[in-house]
């Protein structure tokens, strides 16, 4: 390949990465980072033999000979519905549930790898990956609509975007003629935005608290429980918005041992989990029409109460374990089988902190707490993936696979920022070689099983109900194989 059309590859490579956002994963995690890995349902840690291998088991790049470049593109369609269980008097619920997918209707990923051997026993490799990603937008709503015809869930959540993007760094070294092994320090850089409504009148730890804090200056005398379900009814519906940003470190790892006798691969995976530090802004808006008691209290009431701020806060990624194996004893036949857990019950809860939380000379009644904790309590996820792939002549090969997907959400946090259950994965691919390239697709049809949700403590944001949900994922690969001189 020329020097001109290389850089033509990596331009269009690189402006694909700028526009990757989060796509729906097992709670949050995505595993079709690789056309031809997806094609075989993801089964492809003993097998990975092209430049996704990065990403699936880098140990493997050092069985490809000379110099690759890999680009992948996909495209998430979600359709995501629920019905409430139960809703407020008088609410309008749609008569097929709420989607939770406004916009927009589809999700566009991309990731780049290249790799190149350094000698006959080392390969250095380098991935731009997001392992980890998640875009959910209920807000059917605009903040000046009646209360009650919007989404039911909305103080649980309206939108959440999260992106984390792997920037990853790989050598590998054979061990032997059918042993490897690979390492990979791997910068992360992570973007988080959520969103919610808030002053919910009926929240106890809500539009009820503010209440309570503001009972003694807004009806002095009256008792406190009383007064604040009072003030709860008369407030406006404020919208929040939490954005930041982290930066951390990650390794990658991975063994391949290849028998040649049985026609035997097995191979292991490890990804660690990585501490997200989020520094940020919250934001805090209440429409701009005039509410019942701010006649009574004033304008800046509200903001003061709730004052944009610069935050911070933490999560984790989980670390991923995957062990895998692949047999091509059958002639033209490769078959392959994945098990993969990510340890989520890590992911336990979001804590975010607000510097500004106690009265000064120029801000008075503060309501923001000096730490909010968002609690999430998840489980480890385990995922079972088998896949076959079929060598038509020389130029064409199929494939077909499937994958289970264990949920790692527990009921209380299914709602608009997880509506996640068990999901069932069935896909197809092929790919054609032209030259020295390689042109891979491939098609994905998950079916969430449906759930059903009943947790009391969720009753009065009105997440319990039925989740229906389907996504249909299909993607583009195109390889580069280059020619050593």
């Amino acid at each position: 390949m020329d020097n001109g059309r290389l850089r033509g590859f990596t331009s269009t490579a690189f402006i694909s990465l700028c526009l990757v956002p989060a796509c729906f994963g097992s709670a949050f995690s995505i595993t079709e980072l690789g056309a031809r890995a997806t094609g075989m349902g993801t089964a492809f840690i003993a097998t990975a033999d092209d430049p996704s291998a990065l990403f699936y088991n880098p140990a493997g790049i050092a069985f490809q000979p000379g110099t690759h470049f890999e680009m992948d593109n996909a495209v998430v369609v979600g359709l995501f519905r629920f019905t409430p269980a139960t809703a407020p008097p008088g609410q309008v619920v749609p008569p097929n549930g709420y989607s939770e997918s406004i916009r927009p209707h589809f999700l566009p990923l991309a990731f780049l790898y290249a790799t190149k051997q350094l000698s006959p026993r080392m390969t250095f490799g380098f991935g731009v990956f997001t392992p980890f990603g998640l875009a959910a937008n209920s807000t059917n709503f605009n903040d000046g609509d009646p209360n009650l015809t919007k989404f039911v869930s909305r103080f649980a959540g309206t939108r959440v975007r999260l992106e984390s993007y792997w920037f990853q760094p790989t050598l590998a070294y054979r061990l032997t003629d059918n042993l490897s092994v690979a390492v990979g320090p791997t910068f992360v850089h992570t973007h988080l935005e959520l969103e919610e409504s808030f002053l919910n009148p009926l929240g106890y730890d809500d539009g009820l608290k503010f209440g309570r804090t503001a009972a003694p200056v807004i009806l002095p005398g009256v008792p406190v429980d009383l007064a604040a379900s009072i003030i709860s009814r008369l407030l406006p519906e404020g919208r929040s918005r939490i954005a930041g940003t982290a930066n951390g470190f990650a390794i990658s790892g991975g063994l391949l041992w290849k028998n040649a006798l049985p026609k035997t691969d097995i191979g292991l995976l490890y990804r660690s989990s990585v501490v997200n530090h989020l520094s940020g802004k919250a934001s805090f808006a209440f429409g701009d029409k005039p509410y019942a008691l701010e006649q009574y209290v004033g304008p800046s009431f509200l903001p003061n109460a709730f004052p944009n701020q610069a935050i911070t806060g933490s999560f984790p990624t989980p670390a991923t374990y995957g062990i895998g194996f692949a047999n091509s004893a059958i002639r033209n036949l490769r078959i392959s089988a994945d098990v993969r857990m990510q340890d989520y019950k890590k992911f336990r809860n979001l804590p975010l902190d607000f510097p500004i939380n106690e009265n000064s000379t120029t801000l008075t009644n503060i309501a923001l707490p000096a730490e909010k904790i968002l609690n999430f309590n998840f489980r480890e996820s385990w995922n079972f993936a088998v896949g076959a792939e079929k060598k038509l002549n020389e130029l064409m090969t199929i494939r077909m696979g499937y994958m289970f997907d264990m949920s790692p959400v527990p009921s209380q946090s299914v709602g608009p920022l997880f509506p996640d259950s068990d999901r069932h994965s069935f896909t197809l691919g092929a790919s054609r070689k032209s030259g020295n390239k390689e042109f891979t697709f491939f098609y994905e049809a998950m079916k969430f099983v449906d759930r059903q949700t009943n947790v009391a403590a969720n009753d009065y944001q009105w997440t319990n109900g039925d989740y229906h949900n389907f996504a249909h994922v299909a993607g583009l690969a195109l390889r580069f194989d280059m020619k050593e001189h």
